[in-house]
């Protein structure tokens, strides 16, 4: 369940097109916010409720039962290794201490056309892969293609509002 909420939230775009997210202008903004006004400030460094000074460092394990066949877990087939939904960062992310706000964190920015027709997210500079390579708007259209189109049958439903994705710059993605 953690799995499938988080991918969720990395195409915000779907919920925004079709949820109907109440934006009274245009202009990028830092997170979005379904009912209300989003309680953290456009550059805060943290949640209130993460300890930014926790210690660092330490070991950490888990066990899990059973097995897996795949490291894909949006896939029809096979059974996807525990824990997958802790390598990889979305778009955006909900805030626990607020409910139906979310947001940036791979995006800096997102706009709503007023509307709600499209939503355009701006990457972070230092958006980066394991590697550190840069994430890119074709990244996420590539993501978000093969997810409607080879993942599970929820994805292509869910996202059957979305006629178009495309790179609008070198750090922009529209989803329409």
């Amino acid at each position: 369940m953690r799995t499938l909420s988080k991918f969720l939230q990395a195409t915000l775009a779907g919920l925004v097109l079709c949820a109907g997210v109440s934006l009274s202008h245009a202009s990028p903004q830092h997170g979005l916010a379904m009912h209300g006004d989003l309680k953290y400030p456009p550059a805060f460094t943290h949640f209130g409720y993460a300890n930014p000074d926790a210690p660092k460092g330490g070991r950490f394990r888990t066990s899990t039962l059973g097995t897996f066949d795949s490291f894909n877990p949006f896939l029809v087939r096979g059974n996807p290794a525990a824990g997958l939904g802790n390598i990889w960062d979305t778009l955006m992310t909900p805030s626990a201490d607020e409910p139906f706000s979310q947001y940036g964190l791979l995006a800096e920015s997102v706009e709503v056309a007023p509307d709600q027709s499209e939503a355009t997210f701006t990457l972070r500079e230092n958006a980066r892969w394991h590697d550190g390579k840069p994430v890119t708007p074709e990244d996420v259209i590539w993501s978000f293609e093969t997810l409607r189109d080879k993942g599970q049958p929820f994805y292509r439903a869910y996202y059957a509002g979305v006629t178009a994705v495309e790179k609008t710059g070198p750090r922009q993605v529209r989803f329409q």
